[in-house]
């Protein structure tokens, strides 16, 4: 029966040599069709990184759980998947490939250490950092800013059942440049997820 029609379990085609080298023919075949369809869409490119995502991959792991796939082929796909992605997402071709999918090293805007700095002439050059329509990095770092300041004048307060005091925190005004930096990123952090 397994020589006359292919049989099929769990997403998995079970062919009479029992070998896998033909379904990962296929599977790399169909991933290329997948992505010059999402290539050809005429979508922005965020879009069809999303559909990437949350389209694409799910089913290219599912293959790979199933198959047997060597290394190489996994890392030469992973090569061709990267250089649409930075395509669509507007990177450079020399753009790392860690910071694609690294979600521990965030990428950093030098925004206050430009405008913090000890060069008199990097201070006064009015940096603006482009963004999106719906987030300005200026706006947020302002706001974050002022929530800091704002935290400063209100002082530590007590929170579930520790007193006053048992928690230290950095004060803004007595902070150094390195622990301010930090402490903005956190705040755009918290804001970001309200």
């Amino acid at each position: 029966m397994v020589q006359e029609k292919l049989v099929k379990s769990l997403g998995k085609w079970y062919r009479a040599d029992l070998n896998d080298k033909e379904s990962v023919k296929e599977m790399l075949i169909q991933a290329e069709t997948w992505i010059t369809s999402l290539e050809k869409s005429g979508l922005p490119g965020k879009y069809k990184a999303w559909g990437y995502q949350h389209g694409v991959l799910p089913r290219l792991l599912w293959q790979l759980l199933v198959y047997e796939v060597p290394v190489s082929t996994v890392e030469g796909l992973e090569r061709k998947m990267n250089t649409y992605l930075r395509r669509w997402l507007g990177f450079s071709r020399s753009f790392c490939s860690i910071s694609l999918y690294s979600t521990g090293s965030k990428l950093q805007l030098p925004a206050m250490m430009l405008r913090d700095g000890q060069d008199a002439r990097v201070r006064q050059v009015d940096i603006e950092v482009r963004t999106g329509r719906k987030w300005s990095a200026n706006r947020a770092l302002r706001e974050a800013e002022d929530r800091l300041h704002h935290a400063d004048i209100v002082g530590s307060v007590a929170q579930g059942r520790l007193g006053l005091g048992c928690s230290t925190k950095v004060s803004w005004v007595k902070a150094n440049p390195k622990e301010r930096r930090g402490m903005v990123q956190r705040e755009v952090r918290d804001m970001s997820r309200l």
